[in-house]
């Protein structure tokens, strides 16, 4: 859809403003609460853009930001009021796109600080699920994820530390990709956990994610003929509804050119080490918020917060050796498959009323946190569901096998 929409607006320059304008229209309408602030100069920029439209390889394209990301003139809360800052800065990120021709339609609202799963925020209310809007979009990049399930975006920021783009993409029924750690400039993006942070990318099909990291990073995807997947088990149970849509998705896999392997991953002690990981950076990097504001906070923030302020410098450093091993561990098992394979969440998305309770957590972080922790880069793709979305998790040291299995699996 996306080189579809460049060359309209190439050959049209009125199609430009007139794909503004709807975004713009329906991102006024929707009544999600995917947006915490929309740019209401968007079709003036949108006009600009058509007279300088050679060789603009996202021109007309509408992004969507998540409110972790500056983007200049537009105010940056990171899911929190007492956070608001408005940037005189664009994020590099951001400015790449602008600079392909793409239109910020606006910043989405998100978990507060970045720091859950579920993007029910208290004080910008939840993010409601394209599918069931009874359920959460998952989080904490949930807006942005939803954005582009509605087709008001055609592609959209987000971070993710622990899933944050995977779980939502999963959740929402769109495709999150997390690039290898490292890979991006991560300047003009709040920070949430240094060592464990990402940038990530919502698109509505892998050929669109495709077209945008060959734009982004130069990227090829030349489908192998053949290739080997692993199968990750041991590391949690999905629920009857995600394990039938998972082995679907194995089918697909094979069918279209993949020969399955399943490997027993222990992972209790790679996911406590992220969780020590992320708990002690993001306690120091939030820890002025949290001295001034914890009345104020969620209450599932403060509460990890100041767990994370707790943990004593060995429990961090000890995490750190934990995080080396992971990533050799990961490593070794990528020379013998292409791509390692597992659900991305291990249930659909609960309703909004159940979201943060404790269990829910780990349901919808286990299989992500992992690939934070070993810095690869991730994808989730859709799962064949008849319902509510889920999704797929692929991972490998290399990102344009990942992208171009991917790729064959929904050709698939």
């Amino acid at each position: 859809m996306i080189k579809e929409i460049v060359d309209k607006a190439r050959a049209d320059p009125d199609y430009v403003v007139r794909t503004a304008l709807e975004s713009l229209k329906r991102a006024e309408g929707q009544k999600y609460n995917y947006f915490l602030a929309l740019d209401r100069d968007l079709p003036k920029r949108a006009e600009r853009a058509s007279l300088l439209r050679s060789g603009r390889r996202l021109l007309g394209v509408v992004v969507a930001v998540k409110d972790n990301i500056d983007v200049a003139g537009l105010p940056t809360t990171n899911g929190a009021p007492y956070a608001r800052e408005v940037p005189e800065l664009t994020a590099p990120i951001v400015t790449a796109l602008e600079e392909e021709g793409a239109l910020v339609l606006g910043k989405t609202n998100m978990h507060e600080l970045a720091l859950g799963a579920t993007n029910v925020n208290p004080h910008f209310g939840p993010t409601l699920n394209p599918r069931d809007p009874s359920r959460i979009t998952g989080g904490s990049s949930g807006g942005s994820a939803g954005a582009v399930a509605l087709g008001i975006a055609h592609i959209a920021l987000g971070t993710d530390t622990g899933g944050s783009v995977r779980i939502p993409a999963s959740l929402c029924g769109v495709v999150g990709y997390k690039p290898p750690y490292g890979a991006l400039s991560l300047e003009g993006v709040r920070p949430l956990a240094p060592s464990l942070d990402h940038l990530g990318f919502f698109t509505s099909t892998v050929k669109d994610l495709v077209y945008l990291m060959s734009v982004l990073r130069g990227l090829r995807a030349e489908p192998p003929p053949r290739f080997r997947f692993g199968i990750l088990k041991g590391i949690a149970e999905p629920d009857e509804y995600v394990e039938k849509a998972f082995w679907r998705a194995v089918a697909k896999l094979e069918s279209a050119g993949g020969e399955r392997w399943e490997v027993e991953v222990n992972a209790r002690k790679f996911s406590y080490a992220r969780a020590a990981i992320l708990l002690a950076e993001a306690a120091s990097v939030n820890w002025g918020y949290l001295r001034r504001h914890e009345p104020e906070m969620g209450r599932d923030v403060a509460t990890l917060l100041k767990v994370g302020a707790s943990l004593p410098a060995v429990a961090y450093l000890r995490a750190l050796e934990i995080q080396r091993e992971a990533k050799s561990y990961f490593n070794s098992l990528l020379k013998r498959y292409d791509v390692l394979v597992t659900p991305t969440t291990a249930i659909a998305a609960p309703p909004v009323e159940e979201a943060n309770t404790i269990a829910i957590r780990p349901k919808l972080l286990a299989y992500t946190e992992l690939f934070n922790l070993a810095g690869l880069p991730a994808i989730s793709v859709p799962a064949p569901a008849p319902h509510l979305p889920v999704g797929v998790q692929l991972v490998s040291s290399d990102e344009e096998r990942l992208l171009s299995i991917a790729s064959k699996y929904e050709e698939a």
